[in-house]
């Protein structure tokens, strides 16, 4: 009797061990699978990358689309988009600091053509313009601002060029004399 169930024994730890093999190997392919769909996207994904930079090539320069404004201007060959709201038909919420907006840039656009070689933006007007487009944002976030982002640009890179230092020019040496 002995001998009978160190047989049964034997053939069921067989059969369990043929069963978990095949579990494992089940395991082992769908891991294997998913590797590889992984390095197939990836794969995708680098062959797009490639496709665009190969399409751009690195020399071009970078154009930053205009946005849409209905008050453009140009200022020395310079085409600027501008957004001004006419009074009244702005209502609703954050309607007051869109406009208040509105007026910190119109003040800086003034200045801006009132001289055009003095600083025309201290520190303190562009803390203003950075206040106000901050509170508008906040009371009107689904607002389009692209167009008082690129007009607040284009008034940064006029004062950098108008505040930049003048060249320094290098003193002559004085020719040493004999003595």
């Amino acid at each position: 009797m002995k001998y009978l169930f160190t047989l049964l024994f034997l053939a069921s730890v067989h059969l369990a061990q043929a069963q978990t093999s095949l579990l494992l190997g089940g395991m082992r392919a769908a891991t294997q699978l998913g590797g590889m769909a992984a390095r197939n996207s990836k794969a995708k994904a680098k062959v797009k990358t490639n496709a665009v930079a190969e399409e751009t090539p690195a020399s071009a320069p970078v154009v930053i689309p205009t946005p849409t404004s209905n008050s453009a201007f140009t200022y020395q060959g310079q085409s600027v988009a501008r957004q001004r709201t006419a009074p009244g038909t702005l209502s609703g919420k954050g309607s007051a600091e869109i406009m208040a907006l509105e007026a910190v840039l119109e003040q800086t656009h003034q200045a801006l053509l009132a001289d055009s070689a003095q600083s025309f933006m201290p520190a303190a007007q562009l803390d203003a313009i950075r206040t106000a487009a901050r509170q508008a944002a906040a009371a009107r976030p689904s607002w389009d601002y692209s167009a008082y982002h690129h007009e607040v640009a284009f008034y940064q890179r006029e004062e950098a060029r108008r505040t930049a230092p003048a060249p320094v020019a290098k003193p002559k040496p004085k020719p040493r004399g004999r003595k």
